[in-house]
């Protein structure tokens, strides 16, 4: 049975993104990585870097993104939660593989282990194991240990303080413009992610009477009469959960 490491960094502090790096970097036996947010618009928004590999990051940012067959976009679409460049080299045309080739040997990069991370359905954090020649090589093994390793990390991941305030303001967002309570967002969420009634039921722990009672208030409150409508509701939710909610109008003392 996999084995995991000791992971237990302080929440919320740089050091918890430069543990669980380190750990990666330890586990898959490498000596280059890149931990990165993944913002609303689905940009790359670069958080920690090591290793010889990254001295060029700064040029994939700016120039060789969009060939990356691994870049955000691309993994996103694909629901890949781990991937490597060898195995998945596909989900680009090869004319972008091409173009992106020269990086990688610029940046002597002969694989990359790629994991993404989410919460609440929406991708929130990536991390990138980059291999040298020198480095042993990803086996069908390693894709296993990764397999394994992505939620471990996922979770940690998401006591940071990005990902946990980014979940707070979209609850927020549902519960001032639908009035959602906290029990009809967490069903709407699982109902998003495609459980039955009965699934919902067992993992609440609460009767399937109570779940579809939920969901017709849930309905009811959102202006939807199905699955599929409410799940791009919540979508439309997601892309708007950034902007700060417009302020309630208040009485003239309240304004001075």
């Amino acid at each position: 049975m996999l084995q995991l490491p000791e992971f237990q960094p302080r929440p919320g502090t740089d050091e918890q993104i430069t543990r669980i790096r380190s750990v990666a970097l330890s586990v898959f036996q490498a000596n280059s990585a890149v931990f990165y947010w993944i913002d609303e618009g689905r940009s790359m928004v670069v958080a920690d870097t090591t290793g010889p590999c990254c001295r060029h990051i700064g040029r994939y940012v700016r120039d060789m993104q969009a060939f990356d067959p691994l870049n955000i976009d691309r993994l996103v679409a694909s629901r890949k939660r781990v991937a490597t460049m060898s195995h998945d080299r596909s989900l680009a045309p090869r004319s972008a593989f091409e173009r992106y080739s020269s990086y990688l040997t610029e940046s002597e990069i002969v694989d990359v282990l790629d994991f993404v991370f989410w919460q609440d359905n929406q991708p929130i954090a990536g991390l990138g194991i980059l291999k040298r020649r020198d480095d042993p090589l990803i086996s069908g093994e390693t894709l296993r240990v990764a397999q394994s390793m992505q939620p471990y990390i996922e979770y940690h991941i998401g006591s940071h303080p990005r990902p946990r305030d980014r979940r707070r303001q979209r609850q927020r967002m549902l519960q001032l413009v639908y009035g959602l309570t906290a029990r009809e967002i967490e069903i709407a969420d699982l109902i998003r992610d495609g459980l039955t009634n009965r699934h919902i039921a067992e993992t609440l722990n609460i009767g399937l009477g109570t779940v579809k009672t939920h969901l017709l208030h849930i309905f009811q409150k959102m202006d939807v009469s199905n699955r599929t409508m409410l799940s791009i509701r919540l979508a439309d939710n997601d892309a708007e959960s950034a902007i700060p909610p417009p302020l309630a109008e208040t009485g003239p003392a309240s304004r001075r």
